[in-house]
């Protein structure tokens, strides 16, 4: 699904100013996920991206929605690992799920190149001082969950049925070194 993907990946470069991501994989079984959330960007940016269809495609499973201020892709997508995690172009990081064949999955979601990405603007004072002011207020929410959390890099809940990962899109230019190269979760189903 490219819709995860963006969430994950390239979408920061290009819309790291005005993006924010909350996205939820439920693992559902060995090879089943359901994946809900959204993508919310500003309506100028939106509509400045021509209102395209790849920030929401209807066919992974994504519904826009729009106010005065802001296009909001609302998700919700059931299928394979290899449906939900699917990238269309082949291009950048992909989730990946493991089935470690005891009743859990193995949840990864890349992470890194999401900072690396920045790399550049966070080199050059100037490029900070333009992005970084854009980019205040904005976050990337990334959830995990299933019957249990069996182990997990993130915050897990206190009925251990959900991870998360919370970043604000200022962390990838402040402290992209404190964001972890991966977000991971092995999950009972």
């Amino acid at each position: 699904m490219r819709l995860i993907s963006a969430a994950v990946a390239g979408m920061v470069l290009s819309l790291a100013a005005c993006i924010d991501v909350d996205m939820e994989t439920a693992v559902l079984g060995a090879d089943q996920a359901r994946v809900t959330g959204h993508m919310q960007v500003q309506r100028q940016m939106y509509e400045m991206m021509g209102s395209s269809g790849d920030f929401c495609s209807a066919e992974d499973g994504g519904v826009i929605e729009l106010t005065d201020t802001h296009a909001r892709c609302v998700v919700q997508q059931t299928g394979t690992f290899a449906e939900i995690f699917e990238s269309g172009n082949g291009e950048g990081p992909t989730p990946e799920a493991i089935d470690l064949g005891d009743g859990t999955v193995r949840v990864v979601f890349p992470l890194g190149e999401m900072s690396g990405e920045l790399d550049e603007v966070a080199q050059d004072p100037n490029m900070i001082a333009m992005f970084r002011p854009m980019m205040e207020g904005h976050s990337i929410v990334l959830r995990i969950s299933g019957a249990e959390i069996v182990s997990s890099n993130g915050i897990v809940s206190s009925d251990r049925t959900s991870a998360m990962m919370k970043f604000a899109l200022t962390e990838l230019i402040d402290q992209p070194d404190a964001i972890p190269a991966t977000f991971e979760a092995v999950v009972r189903y």
